[in-house]
C-alpha cells in the first residue's frame, strides 16, 4: 500500500510540473475578476514583480561590468571565469568594442517598470489577448522560425513570420528587454536614458516611453497610448518603488 501511494503521489507531482510547464498567460484567478479597478491592480502588480526580477538581473549584468573595467585592464586574466563572462555579455548585447565601459554601460541598464507596464497592457490586450494566453507573448514579438511560433490568424498574404512561443511570462518579459536595450531600431531610447544617467538621475518611463515609435506601426498614435495608460493608471509609482529598493 505505502508503494502505491508513493507511486500515486508521483504520478500527481508529474502531471502537476507537466501542466505547470504548459501554463500560458497570467493566472487563471486573473481571468475570473470582474471589475475593472481590480483587474488593472492585479495585472500591474503581478507584472510588476516579473519586470523587477529581470531589471535586477540587469543591474548585476551592468555592476559586474563596471567593476571589471574599473579595475586594470592589463591585470585581467583572459582565462578567468570574469573575462569569459564579459564575452558573454559583449555578444549579448552586440557591443562593438570589448573594454568600452562607455558602450556597455549604455546598452546594459534598466527599462523602467512604467514603461515596461504600459507597453505589457496595451500589447497583450490586457493580458487577455490570444498571444499571451497560447505562447506567453506579452510584447507581440515575431520570429521566422516556425518551430518556436505560432501562426497568426490574420498574418498578410505574402508574410512569413510567426508569433513568438516563450516557455514562461519571465522569459518574454527578457526578450523584450534585450531587444530595446541592443537593438538600433530604439536607439533614441538608449540616447536619452544615457542622457538622463549622465545627470545622475533615474530613468524616467513617461520620458522614454515617448522614443518608443519605432515598436509600433501606428507612429505618434503609439506614443500617446502610451502615455495615457502611463498618467492615467499612476504607472509612474511603480518606478519610484523599483528605484526607492534597488
Amino acid at each position: 500500500m505505502k508503494k502505491l501511494r508513493f507511486l500515486f503521489l508521483g504520478i500527481l507531482f508529474a502531471l502537476s510540473s507537466t501542466f505547470a510547464l504548459q501554463a500560458k498567460g497570467l493566472p487563471e484567478d486573473y481571468y475570473k475578476i470582474k471589475s475593472v479597478k481590480e483587474s488593472k491592480e492585479y495585472f500591474f502588480n503581478y507584472l510588476y514583480e516579473q519586470i523587477k526580477n529581470e531589471n535586477k538581473n540587469i543591474l548585476a549584468q551592468r555592476a559586474f561590468v563596471k567593476n571589471l573595467l574599473s579595475s586594470n585592464l592589463l591585470s585581467i586574466d583572459l582565462n578567468s571565469p570574469q573575462f569569459l563572462h564579459l564575452l558573454e555579455l559583449k555578444k549579448k548585447y552586440r557591443v562593438k568594442k570589448l573594454f568600452s565601459q562607455d558602450e556597455y554601460l549604455k546598452k546594459i541598464d534598466v527599462v523602467p517598470p512604467s514603461m515596461a507596464l504600459a507597453q505589457a497592457a496595451v500589447e497583450s490586450g490586457w493580458g487577455k489577448s490570444r498571444f499571451i494566453k497560447e505562447a506567453n507573448n506579452i510584447f507581440g514579438h515575431w520570429t521566422y522560425n516556425p518551430k518556436i511560433g505560432m501562426l497568426p490568424e490574420q498574418r498578410d498574404e505574402g508574410a512569413t513570420h510567426f508569433i513568438r512561443i516563450f516557455k514562461s511570462l519571465q522569459d518574454s518579459i527578457s526578450a523584450y528587454m534585450l531587444n530595446l536595450n541592443r537593438n538600433r531600431a530604439y536607439k533614441e531610447f538608449q540616447d536619452k536614458r544615457l542622457e538622463e544617467r549622465a545627470k545622475h538621475v533615474n530613468p524616467n518611463g513617461l520620458i522614454l516611453s515617448q522614443t518608443m515609435m519605432n515598436y509600433s506601426g501606428i507612429g505618434h498614435d503609439y506614443l500617446s497610448i502610451l502615455k495615457n495608460v502611463i498618467e492615467r493608471n499612476n504607472l509612474q509609482e511603480y518606478d519610484k518603488k523599483f528605484y526607492s529598493q534597488n
